[in-house]
């Protein structure tokens, strides 16, 4: 994968590589907010590793936790739904979910580090963070960092967790977290970058820092090449070779 994206190939490699981001994310992470098997909308106790505090502009302290823990096998699978009247009861959830971030934005000047630190204050009703598709069907996302303390089937990309070690050799650097990505990407296409996303339907449903609902491709940034070169959407990607 990266010799293929260092040589040729650049668009093909940078998909692939974009996709190890998401599911190595997503299967440490599931294992972590799955332990205690809870229901939909309810708290589940949290797990038993370090985890980066809920307060505003809160970054991880060490790499130690997260680093530790071989990424388990996610047992999600990607089979998007198709069904408008899902994706339109999504896409009111995602509105709901828009307005809890800017009042929590509002309070603490930055937004929340997981979806679960706007529960109960900002959005009492947890049932808005599952989407209908993993209503009817019991799945959640087969890609992105699952919430650790609260069931939910959307993927919040502003978390304060680190990249996957498999991620930071691919794209060598100083060690950068999920949500200093995202930050770097807004550099290119300011708040259109998703805040909140839902890969249970086809397209994908994505929530973005600036306050919009849009569908996109799984891979978000192929919306986005006529604001620049998909390259330069990788962490760290002005010390990749030219």
């Amino acid at each position: 994968m990266i010799k293929n994206y260092r040589h040729a190939g650049v668009e093909v490699a940078l998909a692939t590589a974009l996709a190890v981001v998401a599911l190595v994310a997503a299967t440490f992470t599931h294992a972590q907010a799955q332990k205690s098997n809870p229901n939909p909308g309810e708290l589940a106790a949290a797990p038993q590793l370090a985890q980066p505090g809920s307060g505003t502009n809160a970054e991880p302290k060490s790499a130690g936790t997260t680093e530790a823990v071989a990424p388990p096998v996610n047992p999600n699978q990607y089979m998007p739904s198709t069904d408008q009247d899902e994706c339109a009861a999504c896409k009111k959830n995602l509105e709901k979910i828009n307005a809890a971030i800017a009042a929590y934005r509002k309070d603490h000047g930055d937004v929340p580090n997981w979806l679960s630190d706007l529960v109960p204050q900002y959005l009492p009703d947890t049932n808005v963070l599952v989407c209908p598709v993993c209503t009817r069907t019991g799945r959640q996302s087969p890609y992105g960092v699952l919430d650790p303390k609260i069931y939910t089937s959307y993927v919040y990309e502003f978390t304060p967790t680190l990249l996957p070690a498999v991620v930071q050799e691919a794209y060598p650097g100083p060690k950068m977290t999920m949500r200093q990505w995202k930050r770097q990407e807004m550099e290119l296409v300011g708040g259109e970058v998703p805040l909140v996303r839902c890969l249970l339907h086809d397209p994908v449903l994505n929530l973005s820092i600036g306050g919009k609902v849009y569908e996109s491709p799984v891979h978000w940034e192929l919306n986005f090449t006529n604001a620049a070169n998909l390259r330069a959407f990788s962490p760290h990607w002005d010390t990749l070779p030219r």
